[in-house]
């Protein structure tokens, strides 16, 4: 059924010459036409998939006639109330998208990292940890990897050469590792990958050592570079891309005040706008 619509549909809109074309599909006294399809299918969507977006808006089109038509006629509207509600709405709608041009032009996206700093250093209260960050490095191996012991003497080393060779190995026998990130990680979002229950949460104060962990039947070795605890203050690094956006949110908040009140003293000043006694 739906094929035939969208041929229907197709075929329809590009013959203008024609009469009006037969409607879609009807739901009580309201028809839905062809030309009322346009748009449903965005520009390079073609065959099954535009097919499938007609079928569904047509089915949404008759719920929505369907239940319109039954609310019409066993609720009582107060149609006054109702059309000031949408002209309310319709005209907070016209001021938002004035507010959002006004914004699109206006508004300066450049923020310095003395900003950023600045931000962070009068605001330390917003950026309080609510659980643990770790900066951790580690490799995942089958248990029965090779050369075990000359692995977990090269993953502590700090030789430029040694850490060469343990990332050529990683690369030949790892399932997974990260050696060199120094990236602060959210505790919960590495228990997704690492066994950390396991090492415990008390025990994330003890850096600089391998932790052994066979879980599975492979075998995790995990250092703890650095960490920070639930409560404490979170690294800049970590809540810079948030400092931003807030800055940004409240230059935004700013311009658009800014704007309403001095659209509405002009109007004051050229007796537009008044009160009356």
């Amino acid at each position: 059924m739906f094929i035939s619509i969208a041929v229907l549909f197709a075929s329809l809109l590009m013959a203008c010459h024609r009469e009006k074309p037969k409607p879609l599909a009807r739901s009580f006294d309201r028809f839905l036409y062809p030309e009322d399809l346009q748009g449903v299918v965005p520009a390079g969507i073609t065959g099954n998939d535009s097919i499938q977006l007609v079928k569904a808006y047509v089915e949404q089109w008759l719920r929505q006639q369907a239940l319109l038509y039954y609310a019409q006629r066993n609720i009582s509207i107060n149609t006054k109330r109702l059309e000031a509600q949408v002209e309310e709405y319709k005209n907070g709608l016209i001021v938002y998208e004035y507010e959002q041009a006004l914004v699109s032009q206006k508004l300066d996206t450049v923020v310095t990292e003395t900003e950023v700093r600045n931000y962070y250093a009068t605001r330390g209260e917003l950026f309080m940890l609510k659980q643990p960050i770790l900066k951790v490095s580690y490799i995942r191996l089958h248990t029965d990897a090779p050369e075990l012991d000359r692995v977990k003497r090269l993953f502590l080393s700090t030789n430029f050469e040694e850490q060469d060779l343990l990332e050529k190995y990683c690369a030949r026998y790892a399932t997974e590792y990260s050696l060199r990130d120094t990236t602060w990680r959210y505790a919960h979002d590495l228990v997704k990958k690492l066994p950390l229950s396991r090492i415990g949460e008390e025990n994330y104060s003890r850096t600089g050592r391998i932790f052994e962990i066979i879980e599975n039947n492979e075998l995790y070795l995990i250092i703890l570079h650095d960490s920070k605890f639930r409560d404490t203050r979170s690294p800049l690094s970590l809540v810079y891309d948030n400092i931003r956006n807030l800055i940004l949110n409240k230059r935004k908040i700013d311009l658009v005040d800014q704007m309403q009140k001095s659209i509405v003293a002009d109007a004051r000043k050229k007796n537009n706008i008044e009160i009356y006694n």
